[in-house]
């Protein structure tokens, strides 16, 4: 929602989540929820969506895909999002932000080992890194504070990359 707001009129936000609580309460217009069967791999549902996100997004110049490391959902789907994109000749920027570090080593090992499988399928991968926060936080800065700062940085970047 952070990143949407504000954002030029031209700009087309599709939101997809396994979180049909996150899907419910996002103000973006377009979503789709990925509905994990409880026998299924995410991955097999994904197949499920990918023609509404063809739909969604053939009539864009550029597309940015931003995803969160080091958990199931962004992992899993940043490579074969790519891999959808580009086979379908879509120009495809990754936007990831890697865990903080007490969220420890495996999900970093997670994070980096999705981000490696991902790298070829997209144009660019810019790497936003979860600890920086705490380099421009202030002492009395709120956890919620902090994540829109983040936000406010990806935005930016995006923009940078358009306008």
């Amino acid at each position: 929602n952070n990143i949407a707001d504000d954002s030029p009129n031209d700009f087309k936000y599709l939101y997809i989540n396994t979180d049909k609580k996150s899907i419910e309460d996002s103000l973006i217009d377009n979503k789709l929820h990925i509905d994990v069967k409880e026998d299924e791999d995410i991955k097999d549902s994904f197949k499920d969506i990918t023609e509404s996100i063809l739909n969604h997004v053939k009539e864009n110049d550029k597309v940015f895909v931003i995803a969160g490391l080091g958990g199931v959902t962004g992992s899993t789907l940043l490579s074969h999002l790519g891999k959808l994109l580009k086979e379908n000749n879509c120009s495809s920027v990754g936007i990831v932000t890697m865990p903080f570090n007490y969220e420890g080593k495996a999900r970093m090992e997670i994070a980096n080992k999705s981000l490696e499988e991902a790298k070829p399928f997209y144009d660019k991968i810019e790497i936003f890194d979860n600890q920086s926060m705490f380099q421009y936080a202030e002492k009395e800065t709120t956890f919620i504070e902090a994540f829109k700062e983040m936000d406010t940085r990806i935005k930016g970047y995006i923009e940078s990359q358009i306008l």
